[in-house]
């Protein structure tokens, strides 16, 4: 009887609790870091609060936290329940790619629900940082696991913990851990998780998770081999655990016939095996693996699953999972340039004419082409983005500013950058000449020669044609006299042969 007033007492408790949190907007609260703690300072003294240890939610972080509007949730024996874990992001600036982990286990003492799917990692893209949003009641991200509490489930406070993995502002890869309780109700004679009586010298169950990881090198391309070094802790602080059979499975990509994984091992095995780990204690492994060539450019999940015995010899397992990024190398193409023309004097323009094609798998931002050399000026192009598989095109004017000193060399220096804004700059050699514009003095001089002729030689060309019109006047008066005198003379005869007619009459 005495233990069913307390449960009552906690179920009444919890369930004020639940209705308090919808209204918790009424009054100030201020999520704050304490070590490895969340407080809710509500401007009150708590500091005699009769809340249980087990209503706490905690992390190894100082910067992922467990929000203060966390309510421990509870469930009968069977029934479904919705685990609700707010998490909020104190650094200044925002995180990404969070992978959030429940640890699960088949042993009753140690997880309380039904193992009703493979999985149930759930990520978030962002957690917004304190410059993009100062207020920390904004922050909060809800994550939401709906979980049905065994038949055999034992009373009491479940310890539950979630493996974080997250790109932190200085885009490297972190982990942390977060713990939270859930009160349970059993059936009548279940037994009890809470060290009573029943419980007492038992040995905790030891719990197998993910401490953190590394690769190397840091930056994974895909098509190359890197090496994944885990860190993998015992969290039980009495018992040892051994035989612990570590499975790595990457994310399957794909559909249908075409799936493969994102990463295979080296030497063709993804299991590794580990003898013991003490109590409290950590181990680190590692494992080769390549990358698949064609991946795109985005972090890809490896689940890692675990299986150990304690030192009873007794079976458990886990998971966990961890998030690693895969790029992909920035690569691009030209064409051969065309320079219309190829030659110029100073003063003068060239067009330049070529195309830049991006034949990487990865986005090309603010591309853009610069042109150096001595002996031009001009020209700057600004493309822009460049999606995988785009061509952007170059038509530019350089104008000559100086006669070419070299083998007629020009640089056409482009410019992109990545996703994390890196500027990766590439040259590209162009031929065109400059020379100093030619003056011809023979040219000149004739020009200026033909200019003064004429006015040294006009006397004699006129006297030379009115000598001419003299010649044709004398000879059309000779002709015309001819004409005359032989008409005349025609004249004469005719009368004479006239007469000498008459007088023969």
């Amino acid at each position: 009887m005495k233990r069913n007033r307390l449960l009552r007492k906690l179920l009444v408790g919890t369930l004020m609790v639940a209705m308090l949190v919808p209204y918790m907007g009424n009054f100030t609260a201020e999520a704050s870091a304490s070590g490895n703690s969340v407080d809710l300072d509500t401007g009150s003294d708590n500091s005699n609060s009769s809340r249980d240890t087990y209503d706490a939610a905690t992390s190894t972080s100082s910067f992922i936290l467990p929000a203060g509007t966390w309510v421990t949730p509870q469930v009968s024996h069977g029934q479904d329940v919705l685990v609700v874990l707010p998490i909020v992001n104190m650094f200044k600036y925002n995180v990404k790619d969070v992978v959030i982990t429940p640890v699960i286990s088949t042993n009753k003492s140690e997880w309380p629900f039904e193992i009703l799917q493979t999985g149930y990692t759930q990520k978030v893209d962002v957690l917004l940082g304190e410059e993009a949003c100062p207020n920390v009641s904004d922050r909060v991200q809800n994550v939401v696991w709906a979980f049905r509490a065994r038949e055999d489930v034992l009373s009491g406070y479940y310890k539950i913990e979630y493996n974080i993995n997250y790109t932190n502002p200085a885009c490297n890869i972190e982990s942390c851990t977060i713990s939270t309780f859930v009160k349970t109700i059993g059936k009548a004679g279940a037994g009890s998780v809470d060290g009573d009586d029943e419980n007492k010298g038992k040995v905790s169950t030891p719990r197998v998770i993910v401490g953190g990881f590394t690769t190397s090198p840091a930056d994974v391309y895909a098509g190359d081999t890197f090496t994944l070094n885990l860190n993998i802790r015992n969290t039980s602080k009495k018992t040892a655990v051994s035989n612990l059979e570590i499975t790595l499975e990457a994310a399957i990509e794909g559909k249908d016939e075409n799936t493969y994984s994102a990463f295979l091992p080296t030497s063709g095995a993804n299991t590794i095996y580990v003898n013991r780990i003490p109590a409290d204690g950590s181990t680190d492994i590692a494992i080769d693996l390549t990358a698949k060539a064609d991946l795109v450019q985005k972090p890809y999940a490896m689940n890692i699953k675990m299986a150990y015995e304690d030192s009873d010899f007794n079976p458990f397992t886990s998971e966990a999972s961890v998030s690693i990024p895969v790029k992909q190398q920035s690569k691009f193409e030209t064409s051969s340039a065309e320079v219309m023309p190829s030659s110029i004097e100073v003063g003068q323009e060239s067009n330049v004419m070529f195309s830049i094609y991006n034949t990487g798998k990865t986005k090309l931002y603010n591309v853009s082409v610069h042109f150096e050399g001595d002996s031009i000026e001009g020209g700057d192009t600004f493309i822009g983005p460049l999606e995988s598989g785009a061509t952007g095109n170059v038509d530019a004017m350089v104008s000559g500013v100086q006669a070419t000193m070299d083998e007629g060399k020009i640089k056409a220096v482009i410019s992109y950058e990545n996703e994390s804004g890196v500027v990766t700059k590439e040259e590209k050699e162009i031929e065109l000449f400059v020379t100093e514009p030619v003056f011809d003095e023979s040219m000149m001089q004739d020009d200026f020669m033909m200019d003064e002729e004429p006015k040294k030689n006009r006397m004699p060309v006129i006297i030379a044609a009115a000598a001419v019109l003299m010649i044709a006047a004398v000879i059309v008066l000779i002709v015309v006299l001819k004409k005359r005198k032989k008409k005349k003379l025609e004249l004469t005869e005719l009368a004479e042969l006239e007469e000498e007619l008459k007088d023969e009459e």
